[in-house]
């Protein structure tokens, strides 16, 4: 059997300073500091596949970047690939093309709900949930993940309540869970859609990291959970995680129900964000074609960098307390052993540890003394990072 990890180089360094990257050419505006290593912001630093590369560069080989359509070729690969990957059969008809998760988020937001109602989120969860709501004049309801034996449930007796309650209409839903690593069982789920199916709360299931799950663990498509389900889902997708190309600015809003779709087909129409990127199409159909045993030695990669980040932790750095992710290539570390506030985690690892990671504030009061750390990353930097945690955690238990 092939190594597919000697076809895919994983642990070369690819110099990114200088190519207008947020995560290593920002360090300055996000951390007050470029003498930091960044595992942060949800890229990775390894190159995308080729066949991507190839089909932009291709592309760009044409001198004109007009105005672009979209063949149905692309339609067709999102669909073989839903179908492949995770067992959910979707229509051509079902696929609205958007910028991106966020944009597609609020204007899902805008288009199911009205200013004032209650949009149900389970933090601590990606801070844009929180954007989305608050920017579009609606209200944030928390359902806070209960935190068990270092493994985070749903709480359904909570989830129910807010659920029961009318003013609340949606229920953003973060599958796989970002930042905390969860990827929800088919039974965790069903027991959400029969809630949402008895209190009659459509679900927005942000779904962008549904390719990066772990050996042991399976993908469950909200949407996929039966008809009724369809009726009161929208599931937002892309590569951009998957294969690494979130800087094509381009995804997939996918609506079963033809009233819903009308609705926020509308708001695409209103907001004039219709055309998209001539080259993300090109790049998301060539990564969907063809990007599959990239993907399986990826996987391969992230897992090996979960298992070296948590043993790392559990016998070097015993006071910080990690689990293994089921999912994504987000790691969720609680600092609370050494740290009573955020803004103090945040100084140790930026101006004494001197590596960028994701505060935990920003996911919700609940990440009060929590990171997240990126390991998208070759082998040695996130050793490095590591290492920085560790020398430094030992001279602040010093002073």
């Amino acid at each position: 059997m092939t190594n597919r990890n000697i076809l895919f180089d994983f642990d070369k360094i690819i110099p990114r300073q200088g190519t207008g990257s947020r995560k290593w050419d920002a360090l300055e505006n996000v951390f007050g500091s470029n003498d930091v290593l960044p595992l942060w912001i949800a890229d990775m630093d390894f190159s995308s596949p080729k066949a991507v590369s190839t089909a932009i560069i291709e592309r760009a080989k044409h001198p004109i970047y007009a105005y672009n359509t979209q063949e149905k070729s692309l339609y067709q690969s999102v669909i073989e690939w839903a179908k492949k990957r995770h067992g959910w059969e979707i229509e051509e008809e079902w696929i609205l093309l958007a910028p991106g998760v966020v944009p597609s988020i609020s204007l899902s937001i805008f288009a199911l709900s009205e200013p004032g109602d209650g949009i149900i989120i389970q933090p601590p969860v990606y801070p844009p949930f929180f954007a989305s709501i608050k920017d579009n004049e609606r209200k944030v309801v928390e359902n806070p993940l209960l935190l068990k034996n270092g493994r985070y449930e749903i709480d359904f007796e909570d989830l129910e309540q807010k659920l029961a309650d009318p003013n609340n209409k949606l229920l953003l839903l973060c599958s796989p869970h970002n930042p905390v690593g969860r990827v929800w069982s088919r039974e965790e789920l069903e027991k959400v859609y029969e809630l949402c199916q008895k209190y009659e709360v459509d679900v927005l299931a942000d779904e962008i990291h549904n390719d990066l799950v772990f050996q042991g663990h399976k993908h469950t498509v909200f949407a996929s959970l039966g008809t009724p389900v369809c009726k009161q889902s929208v599931t937002f997708m892309a590569a951009s995680k998957t294969f690494n190309v979130a800087g094509l600015n381009f995804s997939f809003i996918i609506v079963p129900c033809k009233s819903r779709r009308g609705l926020i087909q509308n708001w695409i129409t209103k907001l004039h964000i219709s055309r998209n990127n001539v080259f993300g199409g090109i790049g998301t159909e060539a990564a969907y074609r063809d990007g599959e045993a990239w993907l399986d030695a990826l996987l391969i990669y992230l897992e090996k960098n979960a298992d070296i980040l948590v043993e790392f932790i559990q016998t070097r750095l015993t006071e910080v307390k990690v689990s293994k992710p089921e999912g994504t290539y987000l790691v969720w570390l609680d600092f609370r052993a050494y740290f009573t506030n955020d803004k103090e985690l945040q100084k140790f690892l930026v101006h004494t540890a001197k590596v960028g990671l994701n505060a935990g504030k920003n996911f919700g009061t609940q990440g009060e003394g929590f990171a997240r750390i990126n390991i998208a990353t070759q082998r040695s930097v996130l050793l490095e990072a590591l290492t920085r945690i560790e020398k430094a955690l030992l001279n602040y238990k010093k002073i």
